[in-house]
């Protein structure tokens, strides 16, 4: 009997206690440490005072030791011990700046497990001046301000001329996908809690940078674009105006790659919804090295800028430098060079509207400077006088002919 009891039940008895403990969650410690305060920023040379706060009891005593990364940035934060700690305690920790930079300043106990760290954190930024945060703020509002009336000129423009000859449909369909990408993107990171969760999730330690404005100003775009597409049906337009065939093959590309997105996310688990909003913001930046080339070749066939607003030129071209010098003008602050490279969208749309608006520039203040006054003289050549063309045929005795003057 009793060798049945070692042979068969006890074993039995530890896979069933196994099996019902298998995938449990590990017990959580009683208590934890935080920083309630998680981004701090300081001008190098100054110092400030942070409370590390207890939740829960400590009846034994542990080592709280402190890191930096990706750098140190303050005078070393010296270790300390804790005994005997009741719930709500706190502890002054000073931290005093002597680099500038951004780091994170992550807390760690000894023993481990006996007490959660995971909310003890401090995003530390060390700056060279606050009057430049306060410039770079300025910078921000102006060109924000500038690409958001850019796009008044252009629909005002069709809308006196009652026309949209020399408008390429091509651009207004890429910028329609585009902010709607841009849109979809902004809108997932700012309201939708599973996404936040799953970026979280994958930068424990990470800032959402995305605000309300930034939600609000690729809708507005989008509607924008939306008034100039309709003002395409109504309005006049050439014969030969639509949306090419290389803009229909690359937006449906575009498209379906975003729809199979939807399909390949939830069935593979390396894949998250994160990613695929994600490259909705790709698209977008996608868009923006291809929207102007074909505005641009649109002028170069009819050798003209009429029909394309040159102030919306000036206003996308002031807002893209803008948008660049604030980006320098924080990195220098921050000491922080490579943060112009993380953030690859802005940093782009900067570059490439300031590459193209310059040869917009080039189009229409050197290369076809006249050609509008050229084609409005050569048709006020054909108009029909007393029944009669004054261009290319005798006048009638009657008929006084017309003088165009160029200046």
């Amino acid at each position: 009997m009793l060798r049945l009891l070692k042979r068969w039940f006890l074993p039995a008895v530890a896979f069933i206690i196994a099996t019902s403990c298998e995938g449990a969650d590990p017990t959580e410690p009683p208590a934890s440490l935080s920083f309630i305060q998680k981004d701090v920023e300081i001008v190098r040379g100054d110092s400030a005072l942070l409370d590390l706060t207890l939740s829960g009891e400590i009846t034994s005593c542990i080592n709280v030791t402190f890191t930096s990364e990706p750098k140190q940035l303050t005078e070393e934060l010296e270790a300390f011990e804790l005994c005997d700690a009741k719930n709500g305690t706190s502890w002054q920790i000073s931290f005093n700046a002597t680099t500038v930079g951004k780091t994170v300043v992550h807390v760690h106990t000894f023993p481990p497990g006996l007490v959660s760290t995971e909310e003890a954190f401090v995003r530390l930024a060390v700056i060279v001046d606050p009057g430049l945060n306060i410039f770079g703020d300025v910078l921000g509002w102006v060109y924000t301000i500038a690409w958001d009336i850019s796009f008044f000129p252009q629909i005002i423009h069709n809308w006196r001329r009652k026309s949209v000859i020399g408008l390429s449909f091509d651009f207004l369909t890429f910028n329609f996908i585009g902010f709607f990408s841009y849109f979809l993107f902004n809108m997932g990171l700012f309201w939708i809690d599973g996404i936040q969760a799953e970026y979280f999730d994958r930068n424990p330690t990470g800032v959402l940078h995305v605000r309300l404005n930034d939600v609000i100003f690729p809708l507005y775009a989008l509607v924008c674009t939306a008034i100039q597409i309709v003002q395409c049906f109504f309005y006049e337009k050439e014969p030969q105006q639509r949306v090419s065939t290389t803009c229909r093959i690359i937006s449906a590309v575009l498209i379906a790659s975003a729809l199979i997105g939807c399909v390949v996310v939830p069935l593979v688990e390396s894949l998250l919804w994160l990613d695929l909003f994600y490259w909705l913001s790709y698209i977008k930046l996608i868009i923006t090295a291809i929207k102007y080339t074909p505005q641009l070749w649109e002028n170069y066939q009819r050798k003209s800028t009429a029909g394309w607003s040159i102030y919306q030129v000036i206003l996308d071209f002031t807002g893209g430098s803008l948008s660049l010098i604030q980006m320098f003008l924080l990195a220098g602050n921050y000491n922080d060079w490579l943060s112009i490279l993380t953030d690859p969208a802005k940093l782009g749309l900067g570059l490439l509207s300031i590459f193209f608006n310059i040869f917009f520039f080039i189009q229409h203040y050197c290369l076809y400077k006249n050609s509008e006054k050229r084609k409005q003289s050569a048709e006020s050549g054909h108009l029909e006088k007393n029944g009669e063309l004054i261009n290319g045929k005798e006048a009638s005795p009657n008929s006084i002919p017309e003088v165009s003057t160029h200046m």
